[in-house]
């Protein structure tokens, strides 16, 4: 490889780094909005934690919904305009959450916002994978789930400060939230140019062209192999376990502090946001762990890494949510879990899944992966709405994130057996493809 196609492929991985990275930057300050800011919308428009629920969990099932025909859409077509239309056109109902005067207005404009956001993770899932070759796609997905999560961040001291300065802030917040999305969309016709897909595939990477790639196109008939991987289901169920935990946690978490904890609430998003720090490096660090314990043990090292971050994870959640502790030993001990929290998901479960499913699938195979996953876990989180009014949040928190999270441990042990086969397979065909080309 020269230096200027060195040079070449480097600006092209920092730009789509950068335009992603803002995509999933203001996405997941948009998917945290409405929990930091229900206590001002709750006092706005009179509404429950039973309420709180449902817009928050109908609104995640019919974006994972969506994923499926998103992915299907990225593996057809130009992610690149996929990502326009979705991210950056839709901030139009974003906008709209702003405007709404009463429950079924904001439970509408929700689902309909996040109908168009359902395209971001598989299309960039599956664009990653081209960038990015086996040995560092952990880090890549820690890497733009890192900056997706500063997101969040940002997005906390911001409704803070929105919310502590009028009643209707939390309306300016997502008027905001919305014209930035529509920035994104700009952002990512500009910068990014769709790479070829499996440009990234160690066997085929220098000789794969759009045009070579056109044998390899995606077919529908073709998701059936995605749902014949038993990588895949491990993913789907292990899934359940850890995204039903991580959405309880960003659902309930601020409320829990202004109503379990006495936190005021203009300071409880800014708690919030500056835990979501923690979780955002060991979200990176994570990523990188992973590719390192992979390249010293390709077939189980990222395994081993969910076990052992899960574990570290699962004390200190258990400590906060059954000990009455400080508000500076929250702080602590849940800086801790969030640093541990995302290890699994991207630098282990969502690279299994690129290490097994041919380039083509990706997408399709991420948003099957994200529908079923974030469904099931919607479902069981609105089901524990009502538990919650009877109950209390400390003690639904407390089956939710530790009870499941312990499972997801468990579910882990899986992956020993069915990866490595799988994965083999995979570069089997990539070296098969490298022949068909050469020919």
């Amino acid at each position: 490889m020269t230096i200027d196609t060195e040079k070449k492929k480097k600006g092209e991985k920092r730009r789509i780094l950068t335009a992603l990275g803002f995509g999933f930057f203001i996405d997941s300050a948009e998917d945290q909005a409405l929990p930091m800011l229900f206590p001002a919308i709750r006092t706005a428009l009179g509404l429950d934690y039973a309420a709180l629920s449902i817009i928050f969990n109908i609104r995640v099932i019919f974006q994972t919904f969506s994923g499926p025909l998103w992915g299907m859409a990225a593996d057809r077509f130009s992610r690149k305009w996929i990502l326009v239309i979705g991210t950056g056109l839709w901030g139009i109902w974003t906008m709209g959450t702003g405007l709404v005067t009463n429950y079924h207005q904001l439970l509408v404009v929700r689902v309909i916002a996040c109908l168009g956001l359902g395209c971001l993770y598989p299309a960039s899932f599956s664009m990653l994978a081209d960038v990015f070759g086996p040995k560092h796609r952990g880090r890549a997905m820690g890497t733009i789930s890192a900056i997706g999560m500063f997101g969040i961040v940002i997005g906390a001291f911001a409704f803070g400060e929105l919310v502590g300065a009028s009643g209707d802030g939390w309306r300016w917040a997502f008027i905001l939230l919305g014209a930035a999305s529509i920035l994104s969309g700009v952002l990512i016709a500009i910068l990014i140019k769709d790479p070829v897909r499996g440009s990234a595939e160690p066997e085929l990477e220098n000789l794969i062209t759009e045009k070579k790639a056109e044998q390899f196109r995606f077919k529908l008939e073709d998701v059936k192999e995605v749902l014949r991987s038993k990588t895949v289901w491990v993913n789907f169920l292990q899934g359940v376990f850890l995204i039903t935990p991580i959405n309880a946690l960003s659902a309930f978490f601020v409320t829990w502090l202004v109503d379990d904890r006495g936190i005021p609430e203009s300071e409880a998003p800014l708690i919030f946001g500056g835990i979501v720090i923690s979780l955002a490096i060991g979200s990176f660090v994570g990523g990188i762990v992973a590719d390192w314990a992979d390249g010293h043990w390709p077939n189980r090292g990222r395994v081993v890494v969910s076990q052992i971050s899960t574990v570290l994870a699962f004390i200190p959640l258990y400590i906060m949510l059954t000990q009455k502790l400080e508000l500076i030993l929250i702080i602590l001990v849940a800086s801790i879990a969030g640093f541990f929290l995302d290890w699994t998901r991207r630098g282990v479960k969502q690279p299994l899944v690129q290490n097994v499913i041919r380039p083509e699938l990706r997408a399709t195979a991420m948003a099957l992966t994200e529908f079923f996953q974030g469904a099931i876990a919607s479902i069981v989180i609105i089901l524990f709405g009502n538990f919650a009014v009877a109950q209390g949040l400390s003690q639904t928190l407390l089956i939710l994130v530790c009870g499941f999270w312990a499972i997801a441990f468990l579910v882990a042990f899986l992956y020993y057996k069915v990866y490595p086969p799988e994965a083999l397979k995979l570069r089997n065909e990539m070296s098969r493809r490298r022949d068909l080309i050469l020919d």
